[in-house]
């Protein structure tokens, strides 16, 4: 699948036309510059993917006419990741959804953490959403994270039993990969600060266990991305 690849809500079945409208269809017409006859992928966030061949570019380039070609479902990768992390400032949010994304990840938490400085604004999400919709395209990865609402450690760890949680005193990182991976695998990373010994105890009561990537401090986003490429090279050499 090496042509290019849209977001669309809703796909159609193998035959049907389909138009591509708004600013998924004027990225395909006026940044890819697309013509009549190239094939495009088209995929939905769940799995799906159809491929199709441009027929008619209209309305200046804001509405394309396809024609669906071929559609399938490809199955969801594994490890399903849940990455629940403390938000960093400014940019930096959408480096680590970005990078996240195309590591894998499938659902992401903002954590609520009492040393963490950084609260989800009231148009977070949407953002978010935007950020991890383009990762997938630019990565290929066909199943869009979803977005949970913010919650403290306890809650996720007492929510995903087995879960990890970034902590210098925990075992290095490659023990996630010890053994067969699990279907689902939670991680837990806190603010620039750290976790307060507090929410480490209530995690690990509730069967969270600790996970380090060495002695230096870390940026939260910095952290977040290497136990992700911990787990996603772990994942590729088991496959």
């Amino acid at each position: 699948m090496t042509e290019p690849l849209f977001y669309a809500e809703h796909l159609p079945d193998t035959g049907a036309t389909f138009m591509l409208t708004g600013g998924e269809a004027h990225h395909a017409a006026a940044s890819r510059r697309l013509a009549p006859g190239d094939p495009l992928w088209l995929f939905d966030g769940r799995g799906g993917l159809a491929r199709a061949t441009l027929g008619q570019i209209t309305k200046r380039g804001h509405e394309l006419t396809l024609r669906i070609e071929e559609r399938r479902t490809e199955p969801p990768s594994k490890p399903s990741i849940h990455l629940a992390c403390a938000l960093p400032k400014g940019d930096r949010q959408s480096v680590l959804l970005d990078m996240a994304t195309q590591l894998g990840m499938t659902r992401f938490t903002p954590l609520v953490c009492e040393r963490g400085v950084v609260k989800p604004g009231a148009h977070s999400q949407e953002r978010w959403r935007r950020i991890c919709l383009e990762a997938c395209k630019q990565s290929r990865r066909v199943y869009l994270p979803e977005i949970r609402e913010p919650a403290s450690p306890a809650q996720v760890a007492v929510s995903h039993q087995g879960a990890w949680i970034a902590h210098p005193s925990g075992v290095a990182a490659g023990a996630m990969l010890v053994g067969t991976l699990p279907n689902e695998l939670t991680l837990l990373v806190g603010p620039e600060g750290g976790f307060t010994e507090a929410e480490v105890r209530q995690a690990v009561e509730q069967g969270a266990r600790t996970v380090s990537l060495g002695p230096a401090i870390l940026r939260i986003e910095t952290a977040a991305i290497g136990l992700l490429a911990v787990i996603a090279l772990g994942a590729w050499n088991a496959g």
